[in-house]
C-alpha cells in the first residue's frame, strides 16, 4: 500500500512538472566539467548556490536534474554525464588506484555504448575527452591541481560542452533516452510480474533507490526496501536481492522520486522523536499540506482565523479555502512515519484517511486537550510539546521515547486510544521534576505546567471516559464531587495558605508532599491539615476567614463513612491524574482570581 501510494504520487508530481519524468533524477551537483568542442578539458566551474542557513550564508551543490543515476552498493557502477571524480576525472584520494581507474574505464564504456550512435558534435566531443583524457596524469593537470580539494571531497560533476549543459542537448537526452528504455547494459535479463503496478514481464529492480532526508539516517541516503539476510529473504530466493519482492524498475524509480521529493521540501516535513513524518495528498496539492502543518502546531503560512474557518467547514463536509486553493474534505490523504535503521528505513506507521477526517481527529484532541493555562501560551499545543514532556529535562539527549512518538501520533491522526504510556511517563516526569526558574540559557520546568496537565486531561477524556466525562472540563469545575479531584484542589488551597502566611518560602509542601499525597493521600493530608492550622494563625483575620470557607467548602465534597478514614489509603494511577488536574485548575483560578482582583 505504501509503495502504490508514492507511485500515484509521482504519476502526480510528473503531471504537474514537479518531478523529473523517467530516466531522469535529481543529484546534487557542485561544479561542471567544461569541455571544448574536441573534447579538451578547459574549465571546472563552480555549480553551488548560495542558501541563507540561520543568519549566514552558505554555498551548497544545487539540485540538477540529470540521468537517473544508478542505485551502488559496493562494486563499479558508472552514470551518465553525471558522477564522482572516481568515475569522471580518475582521481579521488581512496588510496586505490588501481579501483580508480577502473571507475573511470566504466564510464568511459557506458558514455561509448549510450553516444556511439548518435552524431551531433558535442557527443563526439564528450567520447574525445573519455579517449584522451590520461587518468595516470590527471593529477598533474593544471586545472586539477587548482580544484584539488574539492575533487577530492567527492562532490558531483556534470558535463558541459561549450556553454551547454550535456543534459540539455536534445541529441544526448534521446540517446540516454533509448539506452534506458532498452534496459541499460545489463539488458534486465530479469523480468517478472511488477507487485506494485501488476504488469508482466517488466525488468525487476534488483536494488531500490536510496531514500534521503530521514533524521538520523545515513546522509547518502538509505533503503526502504532491501533484503541482506536469509531471515529477510523468501522461499528460495537467498541471496536473490530484488527477486524476493520483484518490483519492477519504472515503479521502484517512481516510488523513489516521490518520497525523495517529499522529504527534500522540509517546509511539509515534520520531526517528533525520531520519526520523521512526511504527509501528502491524492492529487499532490500543497493545500492540504498547509492545513495538516497547521494542524500540527506550525502556522503553515495559515492563520488563526483561517485555520478555524477551515476547521469549520470541515466539520461541515464543505469544500474549504486555503491559499486561494479549494480543498476538498474528502480527497484521499496519507501519512507516512519513517525512522533510522541502521542503513535501512522503518516504517513506524502508515495512515490513509480522507482529509475531513484526518483535520476532524486532529481537532477532536486539541479540543481534548484545551484548558485553562497562563496568558502567554498558546491554546493550540504541538504533539513536539507533548513528546518533550515524557522526557527528562536535564538529560543530554531530551527526546523522547522513539516508539512513544509512534504510537501517540498514530492514535492522535486516527482518533484512537492514547497510548498508556504517554500518561505513564507524564505521572512519572511529574512525581521527578521540580520547579526551576529559567537561566543559564535553559527554560524554566513546572512540576505541573500546562501541556503535562493538558495531556492528562486528554488521556482521561479518551481512554477512561465512562468515569470521567462530565467531571473533567476546561477551568475548575466546582460541582465535581470525585474525592482525587478534590483532593487536589485541596493540596492548592493548602499551598496558598502556606504562602500567603510564610511570603517568599523557597520550599512549599508541594516540593515535599505532593508525590506522597497524589498516591498515598490518607497518610499525608493529616499532617497537611495540621500545618495549615499553624498558618492560619499567622494570617490576618480577613485572610483567615476567607481560606477557612474555602477549606469547609472543599471538606463539605468528601464524604463521611461510618468508620474509618473519609481519604483513600492510594489513589489509582487514573485517580492520580485527576489528583494533578485538581491542582492544576484550582492554582491557575488562583492566579486568574489575582489578576482580576489588581
Amino acid at each position: 500500500m505504501i509503495l502504490q501510494s508514492l507511485v500515484h504520487l509521482y504519476d502526480e508530481l510528473s503531471r504537474q512538472g514537479k518531478v523529473a519524468k523517467e530516466g531522469w533524477g535529481i543529484a546534487k551537483v557542485s561544479h561542471r566539467l567544461v569541455l571544448d568542442d574536441e573534447g579538451n578539458l578547459i574549465g571546472i566551474v563552480s555549480a553551488r548556490k548560495t542558501v541563507l542557513r540561520g543568519k549566514k550564508e552558505k554555498e551548497v551543490p544545487a539540485d540538477m536534474i540529470v540521468p537517473l543515476p544508478a542505485t551502488r552498493s559496493s562494486g563499479v557502477k558508472a552514470n551518465f554525464l553525471c558522477d564522482n571524480s572516481s568515475y569522471l576525472l580518475g582521481v579521488d584520494d581512496k588510496g586505490k588506484p588501481g579501483r580508480t581507474k577502473e571507475c573511470f574505464e566504466a564510464a568511459r564504456a557506458l558514455h561509448h555504448q549510450i553516444l556511439d550512435g548518435c552524431h551531433s558534435a558535442e557527443a563526439r566531443a564528450i567520447l574525445n575527452y573519455f579517449d584522451h583524457w590520461n587518468v595516470d596524469k590527471a593529477r598533474e593537470h593544471p586545472l586539477i591541481q587548482g580544484n584539488l580539494e574539492d575533487i577530492l571531497a567527492g562532490a558531483n560533476f556534470l558535463i558541459q560542452v561549450g556553454r551547454r549543459d550535456a543534459t540539455d542537448i536534445p541529441d544526448i537526452r534521446k540517446a540516454w533516452e533509448d539506452y534506458f528504455k532498452s534496459g541499460g547494459e545489463e539488458g534486465n535479463e530479469e523480468t517478472g510480474q511488477c507487485l506494485i503496478t501488476g504488469k508482466k514481464d517488466e525488468p525487476i529492480a534488483s536494488l531500490h533507490p536510496k531514500i534521503k532526508g530521514v533524521l538520523g539516517a545515513q546522509s547518502s541516503g538509505a533503503n526502504l526496501v532491501s533484503f541482506n539476510a536469509p531471515a529477510f529473504c523468501s522461499y528460495g530466493y537467498d541471496g536473490e536481492q530484488g527477486k524476493n519482492a520483484p518490483v519492477s524498475e519504472e515503479a521502484a524509480n517512481a516510488y523513489g522520486t516521490a518520497l525523495n521529493f517529499l522529504l527534500a521540501d522540509r517546509t511539509h516535513v515534520k520531526v517528533l522523536g525520531d520519526t520523521t513524518v512526511v504527509y501528502w495528498s491524492e492529487h499532490a496539492e500543497e493545500a492540504y499540506q498547509d492545513g495538516f502543518l497547521g494542524m500540527m502546531g506550525d502556522d503553515g503560512g495559515l492563520t488563526d482565523k483561517e485555520l478555524d474557518d477551515v476547521l469549520t467547514h470541515v466539520k461541515e463536509g464543505e469544500p474549504a479555502d486555503i491559499s486561494g486553493i479549494t480543498v476538498n474534505p474528502d480527497e484521499p490523504f496519507y501519512i507516512l512515519g519513517l525512522a533510522p535503521n541502521a542503513a535501512r528505513i522503518s516504517v513506524r506507521f502508515f495512515l490513509r484517511n480522507t482529509f475531513g477526517d484526518v483535520m476532524k481527529h486532529m481537532e477532536a484532541h486539541e479540543e481534548r486537550m484545551r484548558i485553562v493555562h497562563p496568558s502567554w501560551e498558546k491554546n493550540r499545543i504541538p504533539l513536539w510539546r507533548v513528546l518533550k514532556t515524557t522526557a527528562n529535562p536535564h538529560s543530554r539527549d531530551s527526546a523522547s521515547s522513539p516508539l512513544l512518538a509512534g504510537s501517540l501520533l498514530k492514535s492522535v491522526f486516527m482518533d484512537g486510544k492514547y497510548p498508556e504510556a504517554v500518561f505513564q511517563n507524564i505521572l512519572r516526569r511529574i512525581f521527578s521534576d521540580h520547579d526551576e526558574p529559567a537561566g543559564g540559557g535553559k527554560p524554566a520546568v513546572y512540576k505541573v505546567s500546562y501541556v503535562k496537565a493538558a495531556m492528562v486531561k486528554a488521556y482521561l477524556l479518551k481512554n477512561c471516559g465512562t468515569k470521567w466525562e462530565g467531571k473533567i472540563q476546561m477551568a475548575v469545575n466546582e460541582n465535581c464531587n470525585d474525592i482525587s479531584y478534590v483532593l487536589g484542589r485541596l493540596f492548592s488551597v493548602l499551598e496558598n495558605i502556606q504562602q500567603s502566611a510564610n511570603p517568599g518560602i523557597n520550599s512549599t509542601i508541594k516540593d515535599r508532599y505532593f508525590n506522597s499525597a497524589c498516591a498515598t493521600p490518607a497518610s499525608v493530608f493529616p499532617v497537611l491539615w495540621k500545618l495549615a492550622n499553624a498558618h492560619l494563625g499567622k494570617l490576618d483575620q480577613p485572610k483567615a476567614v476567607y481560606f477557612k470557607k474555602k477549606l469547609g467548602m472543599l471538606m463539605d465534597k468528601i464524604a463521611m463513612p461510618d468508620r474509618g478514614t473519609p481519604l483513600p489509603h492510594r489513589l489509582t494511577l487514573d485517580e492520580q491524574g485527576a489528583f494533578v488536574l485538581g491542582y492544576y485548575q484550582e492554582t491557575q483560578a488562583r492566579y486568574a482570581g489575582k489578576k482580576e482582583d489588581k
